[in-house]
């Protein structure tokens, strides 16, 4: 795991590996909390859970794998922030905040929507959200479900 702080703080890029046919690199450019009032329409927001916030982490990513793998079930939606304690929190989707908005295309969070593709060797910029506790204590680290990060 690596955490965020330092990530964004270095530059550094990150390998991402699921499975040996599944790898790609990462560079965390901004983590910051999300303002709904940047959002067109936000009460089309699906949250449905309370004490909660929405974090945007604007990203940098190659697919390193031979063929174009999905953003969503092999890619940057795979991604895990863990906090101090341990607890696993998974990337948020919303079709309205992800996909359907203005705010989708202006922060181009639309980019790593779970169906698009990422081509090898094309680098892609884009947005992820978490959903988090309203916990201004918490440190997170990246990490990626059923694989590793490492720093390259």
């Amino acid at each position: 795991m690596i955490p965020i702080k330092e990530a964004i703080s270095t530059g550094a890029w990150l390998n991402c590996e699921i499975n040996e046919s599944t790898k790609f690199r990462l560079k965390v450019l901004s983590f910051r909390k999300l303002n709904l009032s940047e959002v067109d329409e936000p009460e089309k927001i699906h949250i449905k859970d309370e004490n909660t916030i929405l974090w945007i982490m604007d990203i940098e990513v190659i697919n390193l794998s031979k063929e174009p793998i999905s953003s969503g079930d092999e890619g940057p939606g795979k991604l895990i922030l863990v906090d101090q304690d341990g607890f696993k929190f998974y990337a948020f989707q919303d079709s309205h905040l992800t996909v359907w908005s203005d705010f989708a295309e202006k922060s181009k969070m639309n980019r790593f929507y779970e169906l698009s593709k990422l081509s090898p060797k094309i680098k892609a910029v884009g947005a992820i959200t978490f959903q988090l506790p309203d916990d201004d204590e918490a440190v997170y680290s990246i990490s990626i479900r059923g694989g590793s990060v490492k720093e390259v």
